[in-house]
C-alpha cells in the first residue's frame, strides 16, 4: 500500500470520525422522524399547499378508532422541522426539509402536538414563491411565541426562525427579492440566537462564525442593490448605527433618499421619510435643516397614519414618532407647538 493511499484513508477516518460528520449525517440517510407513511402520504397529496387545501393538521390518515395514547404522544413529538438527506457529498447545497404545523383535536378543539404537512423542496417553484409562503409562516409562528417564557418555548422560537432561515435562503437562490429581506431581519436581530445554517466547510472551517450584523448587511445589500425600498433603509439603519459594517451617515443619506423614490406603498413612504426627517434634524449625512425636517415628519405621519389605518399596526411607534417630531419642529422653528 502506498504512502498517497494510507494518507487518502486516513484522511477519511478523520472526516468520518469527526464533529461535523455526526452533524452532517451518512450518506443517503433519511430523517429518522419521517415515518413511510408519511413520505407516501405527501407523494399522493403533493404540496403542503394542497395538504391545507384538504384539511391540513387536521386531516389524517388514520382512522379514529386507530388514535391511541401512542399515536398521540408520537404526534406531540414531531419537532418544528427535520431536515432531510444532509449527506457530506450534499452538504454544500440547502437541505430538504420537511415542514410542520401545530395540529389540533377536532373534538375539543386543543392544540395535540404538530403534523408534518409536507417536503421543500420537491418542484422547481420558479421565482420561490412556495418556499417564501412556508418560511414566513414559520417567522409568523416565531414571532407570535415572543411573549412566553420558559425553555420548552424559547427552543421553540428559535426553533420556527432556523426552519424560516433555511426556506427563505431556498426562496432568495431562486431569484426572490424580498426573501433576502426577510433573511436579513432575522440576521440583523439574531432571532435564532446564532444558530443559523452552515454547510459542510463552514462546519469544518476553524475561524467560520460570522457575526449576524454581517450577514445581515449582505442580505440587505442584495435587496438594495436591486431597488427594494424596504432593503435600502434597512441597509441605511446598519450604516448610520455602525452594526456589521463601518459607519457611513453620507451613504445611510443617500439609501433612505433611494428608499423614499423606490416605496411601493404608504408603509414603505413613511419609514423612509421618516428616516430622512431625523438625518435633516441631526445634521446626519446631509446639512441642518429643520424647515425639511418637519415637513418630512408631518408627511411620514400622514402616510403611516394611512398604513396604520389599513392594518399595519406595527408602525404604531414610528406614527407616534413622526407626530411628536413634527410638532418638536414646530417648536423649534415657531417657539410654540
Amino acid at each position: 500500500m502506498t504512502r498517497a493511499v494510507k494518507a487518502a484513508k486516513a484522511s477519511k477516518a478523520a472526516t468520518a470520525s469527526g464533529p461535523s460528520a455526526a452533524a452532517a449525517g451518512r450518506p443517503g440517510r433519511r430523517a429518522a422522524g419521517v415515518s413511510l407513511g408519511q413520505r407516501v402520504a405527501r407523494a399522493l397529496c403533493g404540496s403542503p399547499s394542497v395538504r391545507r387545501a384538504v384539511g391540513g393538521t387536521r386531516t389524517s390518515f388514520r382512522p379514529q378508532a386507530l388514535r391511541t395514547a401512542g399515536w398521540r404522544e408520537r404526534r406531540c413529538a414531531v419537532p418544528v422541522f427535520e431536515v432531510d438527506r444532509r449527506g457530506p457529498a450534499a452538504a454544500e447545497r440547502l437541505p430538504r426539509l420537511w415542514v410542520t404545523e401545530p395540529a389540533f383535536d377536532p373534538q375539543s378543539g386543543e392544540r395535540a402536538g404538530r403534523a408534518y404537512v409536507g417536503a421543500y423542496p420537491t418542484d422547481p417553484d420558479c421565482g420561490g414563491w412556495r418556499a417564501f409562503e412556508l418560511a414566513s409562516r414559520y417567522f409568523a409562528e416565531g414571532l407570535g411565541g415572543c411573549g412566553a417564557e420558559g425553555a420548552e418555548a424559547d427552543q421553540h422560537r428559535i426553533d420556527c426562525f432556523r426552519a424560516a432561515e433555511v426556506l427563505y435562503l431556498h426562496s432568495a437562490r431562486r431569484g426572490n427579492l424580498k426573501a433576502w429581506v426577510k433573511l436579513g431581519t432575522i440576521y440583523a436581530f439574531d432571532m435564532a440566537e446564532g444558530r443559523y445554517w452552515q454547510g459542510l466547510l463552514e462546519s469544518r472551517a476553524a475561524h467560520c462564525f460570522v457575526e449576524p450584523a454581517r450577514k445581515a448587511f449582505a442580505c440587505f445589500s442584495r435587496a438594495a442593490l436591486a431597488g427594494d425600498a424596504e432593503g435600502c433603509w434597512q441597509l441605511g439603519d446598519l450604516l448610520a448605527a455602525g452594526r456589521g459594517c463601518a459607519r457611513d451617515d453620507r451613504r445611510a443619506f443617500t439609501l433612505y433618499t433611494r428608499a423614499l423614490l423606490h416605496g411601493a406603498n404608504a408603509e414603505q413612504q413613511g419609514l423612509a421619510a421618516l428616516r430622512l426627517a431625523r438625518c435633516f434634524e441631526g445634521a446626519r449625512g446631509c446639512s441642518l435643516d429643520l424647515g425639511k425636517a418637519q415637513a418630512l415628519y408631518r408627511w411620514a405621519a400622514e402616510r403611516l397614519q394611512e398604513a396604520f389605518g389599513d392594518g399595519q399596526w406595527h408602525c404604531k411607534r414610528e406614527l407616534h414618532e413622526a407626530r411628536t417630531g413634527a410638532a418638536r419642529m414646530a417648536q423649534e422653528l415657531h417657539g410654540g407647538y
